[in-house]
């Protein structure tokens, strides 16, 4: 069953290439496009239960960003190439925060594990987080070039952790080991 999705960026390009990347994938039902987060919040998020933001405009200056999700707000996907000292903060907050660069399979993991009320991020994010929070210090994070499509297996493994699973589950599930 695919989600009901709303794509924010401040460009128009950006905003259809994410939603017909989701879309095509089945993973996703866009029902809104806006140009900025207000004018998602203005439609009541057409009803979406993720929303995906893309943080960076066509010159390269921060989009606006949304605040602390809250009851009624839907689970917030935030693309971006710059996560700075913000990082930690959105991800306490509950939004998954995906590399731009980030291929649409690990963009629609993201969006499938908020649907389901998880976090998702790149391991190169979450790292910078977990060095922020001890040192207080953010430096740019360049998240690495995807090394190509993913294979059935790890298909099947994202799969299973976008619906919740723990390790062991999963394992069990695949017939491999939960250190696998």
């Amino acid at each position: 069953l695919a989600t009901p999705v709303a794509v924010v960026s401040p460009t128009a390009e950006r905003v259809e290439r994410l939603a017909r990347g989701l879309a095509a994938r089945g993973d996703a039902r866009i029902v809104l496009r806006a140009a900025s987060i207000a004018d998602a919040r203005a439609a009541a998020w057409g009803g979406a239960r993720v929303v995906v933001v893309d943080l960076v405009t066509a010159d390269g200056a921060p989009a606006d960003e949304p605040e602390a999700t809250a009851g009624g707000t839907p689970a917030f996907v935030l693309v971006t190439d710059r996560p700075d000292d913000r990082l930690g903060g959105w991800l306490i907050d509950g939004c998954s925060v995906v590399p731009r660069r980030a291929s649409l399979d690990a963009l629609a993991v993201a969006v499938r594990a908020a649907a389901a009320g998880l976090v998702a991020t790149s391991s190169g994010y979450a790292a910078e987080a977990l060095r922020y929070e001890r040192t207080g210090v953010a430096r740019p994070v360049h998240a690495a070039q995807p090394a190509g499509p993913l294979t059935p297996r790890e298909r099947q493994v994202l799969a299973e952790m976008s619906h919740g699973r723990s390790n062991r589950e999963i394992g069990g599930a695949l017939g491999i080991s939960a250190h696998t």
